[in-house]
């Protein structure tokens, strides 16, 4: 008798809230996302088929930034790059009045991973207009996504699909061999040293200044696709990312590097330090957090994204992720790394599509994660947490 009283009692002050929200809305209610929306649910489905190249992406940020200004800006970053391509910043805010939580998510820094693009702009498309994505993730946060962080690179490799593979230190070092062939793997942009003819490219990846070369004795060949640069911030790329996380420093409570993995059944959710084993102060944090974003991702054959500390398989210095970390302060940062394929058949739409969901539901899931450490947004309800 007494537990019917209290679901009552319950119920009755859930629905005094309602009519209090109703009678009362918040002043800022006619200039959020809710009220600016142009609504329709996209389920499931994925909006882009083919891969989506620079000139593509671009295109795509502008119309959305001209069918919602309210919500969507478009910001080029700079410097530009070698090839005189600019790193694109979309800004979602869903309320024009108010400052929320910042979300990063940065793709495309390794110029093999073709299909990082699509799965920022489906994200960004999902979080405007699907439903289902209105809350949690779209009304309680401020999204600053970057899709291609490296133009150059990407142009590169995909311009090269149809060619031969061969080995990438031998493509570089000999020009004879370049005709019809490829670089079996290519982990830079395309920067040029003065009077370069040979090897070329930095691994901007590895151009931070952050611990920049302290997991090598010795700076890898300028060959190598581990080429640090002759300094840390040597890359254009790099200087643009820079200047761009450091504007957003006060406002990022959240940053994701999606990035790719190119060992089938290998997949990964990563967090700081990538250069030492140190564990970080927060990496119970960081570990409950990711373990929690496996759960929700579980991969479709069952597996779960495996959780660790990025230099648990090897040490990377000179990274973003690290540099976001321990620089510009973010407490909460990873990197995810759904399979990539290394130059997919740019035609089998399958081999993308699989790559763009397993994106778009780790990333929401390591948002849920936060969520649920802190308890943001829920109601315990006779014991059980319920989020709104």
């Amino acid at each position: 008798m007494f537990l019917h009283i209290k679901v009552y009692i319950v119920g009755f002050i859930y629905f005094l809230g309602i009519l209090f929200m109703f009678l009362f809305p918040p002043r800022n209610f006619e200039q959020s996302g809710t009220k600016m929306r142009k609504i329709r649910s996209i389920g499931d489905n994925l909006k882009y088929e083919g891969y989506i190249d620079y000139e593509t992406m671009l295109n795509i940020v502008q119309h959305m930034a001209i069918e919602d200004p309210e919500m969507v800006e478009v910001v080029h970053l700079t410097p530009q790059t070698a090839a005189n391509n600019s790193l694109i910043a979309i800004e979602l805010h869903s309320d024009t009045l108010s400052k929320k939580p910042g979300i990063l998510v940065i793709g495309t820094i390794n110029g093999m991973v073709w299909a990082g693009s699509n799965s920022i702009l489906e994200l960004a498309d999902k979080l405007l207009y699907d439903t289902t994505y209105q809350t949690p993730f779209f009304n309680d946060y401020d999204w600053y996504l970057i899709p291609i962080a490296n133009p150059d690179g990407l142009n590169f490799t995909t311009s090269l699909r149809d060619y031969t593979s061969i080995d990438a230190i031998e493509w570089s070092r000999n020009i004879s061999l370049r005709t019809k062939t490829k670089p079996a793997q290519w982990h830079k942009n395309v920067d040029k040293e003065s009077g370069e003819q040979l090897c070329f490219g930095t691994n901007i990846n590895r151009n931070f200044a952050y611990h920049w070369q302290d997991d090598v004795r010795k700076t890898p060949i300028r060959c190598s696709q581990y080429y640090p640069g002759i300094k840390p911030f040597s890359t254009s790329e790099a200087q643009a990312i820079r200047e761009y996380v450091h504007k957003l420093a006060d406002t990022l409570h959240l940053a994701i590097h999606l990035h790719a993995s190119f060992v089938p059944k290998k997949e990964f959710i990563l967090y700081p330090w990538r250069y030492t084993l140190r564990q970080p102060s927060n990496y119970h944090t960081l570990q409950e957090i990711g373990e929690y974003a496996a759960r929700q991702a579980r991969l479709p054959d069952g597996r779960l994204y495996e959780v660790h500390q990025g230099s648990s398989d090897e040490r990377v210095a000179g990274s973003l992720s690290d540099y976001i970390s321990g620089v510009v302060g973010t407490d909460l940062v990873f990197v995810v790394k759904p399979y990539h394929e290394v130059f997919p058949n740019y035609t089998d739409s399958t081999i993308l599509e699989s790559y763009v969901r397993k994106s778009i539901s780790v990333i929401l899931g390591l948002v849920r994660g936060w969520r649920s450490s802190t308890k943001q947004n829920t109601l315990s309800f006779f014991g059980k947490d319920i989020e709104f």
